[in-house]
């Protein structure tokens, strides 16, 4: 049987030139994925204004704070000279009319400021025509007071005017210039919301070691930083808490679990007291472990605060009163806690409320608060969790 002839494959057609608007497009997504990791490294914004800048023939800027007497605000910029930048900021930002635009829409200053009224303003003689800055186009975003980002592009005379392709383009770019502005503004509260938290937990009178609901170290103050450093009984592996003997490793490790799986179920105040010995034969630790403030019910425990732990050391002569200790490691109110400590010396509700200068309803009121944070309903139950924790942290 004969074979039939074997066949040449097909030569493939040759692939035709990409039409002009391909290139277009592909610089807008490049320009919006500038945008969004300019949210993280401003220093992408400058190569989004260039690529915007290049597109429409002129400067581009990025303004997130105005200036203003005391400074020149926060810009990023290319295109423009930097004795025009300082003109603007210094002199004429006050007389510039081009501010305050429809939010989220594509405009020129000639759309928006009347032709007759422009070219008869101090700006537009005493800036814009030496400069050779007659048109202009801009988009501004809005959040409230935490932010007003404002996105321009400038050109000359001989460029002319914007065209409406050119600004169907800038169009484009604009959800992506509102969400990374917008993550912006969020990602600065965080880092001030982080480091008036890490002032605070420095302050404490307390060691304390802050983990996540994986039981890894997001943060220390001073003192636990000290009591680590040590590495007598304590320290840190592989970013978690690690205790010498293994008897107490293992209470450690099922006192974390237990404290993150009261803050997954929203229980407050679990709280759990351990002593763990010091192989330099020194006074042990006292460590209380507990739900960390703010991780109830959270939706990502992984970045979230969920566990916290208290270290006390039994040699030092600076253990902070017990009033202190209770307050802190149970989030009591200073009155709440000394309360606690009455009953906790033997005295009745009555005879406490007569010591501290209080109503008994005041005292009843002090003692439910105390009971909702501390996930405790018993007089009792409260009495022994207070007096044991007291003689585990040396109080």
């Amino acid at each position: 049987m004969s074979r039939p002839a074997a066949r040449s494959a097909p030569r493939a057609a040759p692939a035709p030139k990409a039409p002009a608007v391909s290139a277009s497009l592909d610089l807008r997504e490049r320009l919006a994925l500038l945008m969004h990791e300019g949210a993280l490294e401003p220093k992408r914004w400058r190569e989004f204004l260039e690529g915007l800048g290049q597109r429409m023939k002129g400067a581009a800027t990025l303004l997130l704070r105005s200036p203003h007497v005391a400074e020149a605000g926060l810009l990023y910029s290319w295109g423009g000279s930097d004795e025009v930048l300082a003109q603007y900021a210094h002199s004429y930002f006050p007389s510039d009319p081009f501010v305050n635009l429809p939010e989220k829409q594509v405009i020129s200053l000639h759309e928006f400021v009347p032709v007759e009224q422009l070219e008869a303003s101090r700006f537009y003689i005493d800036y814009l025509i030496p400069w050779d800055a007659i048109y202009n186009l801009g988009v501004d975003v809005r959040d409230g007071d935490r932010l007003y980002a404002r996105l321009r592009v400038t050109r000359g005379r001989n460029a002319g005017n914007f065209t409406a392709s050119e600004k169907r383009f800038v169009e484009y770019l604009v959800p992506h210039f509102d969400i990374a502005m917008r993550t912006h503004a969020a990602l600065d509260v965080t880092k001030m919301e982080r480091a008036i938290y890490a002032d605070a937990m420095d302050h404490l009178t307390l060691a304390t070691v802050i983990l996540d609901a994986s039981g890894h170290v997001i943060h220390m103050n001073a003192l636990a930083r000290d009591i680590l450093h040590r590495q007598d009984g304590i320290a840190l592996a592989n970013d978690t808490l690690a205790l010498t003997h293994p008897a107490d490793a293992l209470r450690l490790r099922e006192a974390i679990n237990r404290a993150i799986a009261a803050g997954r179920a929203s229980k407050p105040g679990i709280v759990d007291v351990l002593r763990a010995r010091r192989p330099s034969g020194a006074g042990h630790y006292g460590m209380m472990i507990r739900p960390a403030a703010g991780s109830m019910g959270t939706e990502e425990p992984a970045v979230s605060p969920a566990v916290a732990v208290f270290i006390s050391v039994e040699e030092g002569s600076q253990t902070p009163a017990p009033v202190d200790t209770i307050r802190k490691l149970f989030e009591l109110t200073h009155k709440e806690a000394q309360l606690a400590l009455c009953l906790a010396n033997g005295r009745s509700l009555q005879e406490a409320a007569g010591d501290l200068g209080i109503t008994l309803n005041t005292a009843r009121a002090h003692l439910r608060s105390t009971f909702s944070k501390t996930g405790i309903d018993r007089q009792a139950r409260l009495v022994r969790a207070i007096l044991r924790s007291v003689a585990q942290l040396g109080g």
